[in-house]
């Protein structure tokens, strides 16, 4: 087949949302759909679909109040919230089995899929996330408070909010952050930039503890650490593997917590090993 440059953008509605998603690859092929994490969008996976649609069809997912999907009117961002939208997607989808690949705050929501319908996923991938996390001790809670309060702020270009995003990410490669970017802000009628998602998102953000979820998840599992990310340590990645009834963990040494985007061949590399079993 001939592999796409650009993916097909499609809409569909589901619980009073229109979500946005992107697909590679043939209709009829094994899927592999993934879910971004709490501050990015669905082209973050652009090249991991690139490197998979040959086999797969990829479904890149914009969650709840992110990337081209609109955002709910009540802000709600609940574990369960995203739970029920994946549902209810894969529902209208049709997907009987598939694999499930989720970053951050899409792992925990694949995760949540995962124990609910361990008969769907054929392979889980879990991106540098715990199953449980203290939202009150996340980094950063007082700049989300203030931008769920008075909004994202305006940048003069895109160049400037990679300046703003190097204050605290020094990893990711520039051309990986600019393309991250292109697609996750929007100009304004003033000629300025804003980010798309929803400014509650972040602050709002409800996660679940699914430590005793874990042991219901039959499906192979593959726990990918950053190896400069402090969110998994050693202790939480040994009591993973022992909840989950069949999981191993790969380290990326010089990735930071986004390691598709941090080192994307090296991810690949991983994932590729991992689904091919």
């Amino acid at each position: 087949m001939t592999t796409a440059v650009e993916p097909r953008n499609n809409t569909v509605k589901a619980r009073g949302i229109t979500f946005h998603y992107v697909e590679w690859g043939e209709p009829d092929a094994p899927v592999l759909l993934l879910l971004h994490g709490i501050t990015s969008q669905c082209r973050i996976w652009d090249p991991v679909a690139m490197a998979l649609q040959d086999r797969y069809r990829v479904v890149a997912l914009d969650q709840r109040g992110h990337g081209d999907t609109t955002w709910p009117e009540d802000g709600d961002y609940t574990a369960e919230a995203f739970a029920l939208d994946l549902e209810a997607l894969v529902d209208l989808w049709g997907f009987d089995t598939f694999d499930l690949v989720g970053l951050s705050m899409g792992g925990m929501n694949s995760m949540a899929y995962a124990a609910r319908h361990p008969d769907k996923i054929k392979h889980l991938v879990v991106v540098d996330i715990r199953p449980s996390i203290n939202r009150e001790k996340r980094p950063g809670r007082d700049m989300d408070k203030h931008i769920s309060e008075h909004g994202h702020p305006e940048m003069p270009d895109i160049d400037s909010a990679i300046k703003l995003a190097r204050l605290t990410n020094q990893i990711t490669p520039d051309a990986v952050m600019w393309h991250r970017l292109q697609h996750q802000m929007k100009q304004l009628p003033n000629g300025k930039w804003q980010n798309k998602h929803d400014a509650r998102a972040s602050y709002y953000w409800e996660p679940a503890n699914l430590w005793d979820e874990l042991p219901k998840i039959i499906a192979p599992t593959l726990i990918v650490r950053g190896g400069k990310s402090e969110v998994l340590q050693d202790k939480t990645v040994e009591d993973m593997i022992a909840a989950f009834p069949n999981a191993q963990v790969v380290t990326v040494p010089e990735s930071g917590h986004t390691v598709p985007e941090d080192r994307t061949e090296e991810f690949i590399a991983a994932l590729e090993s991992f689904l091919a079993g």
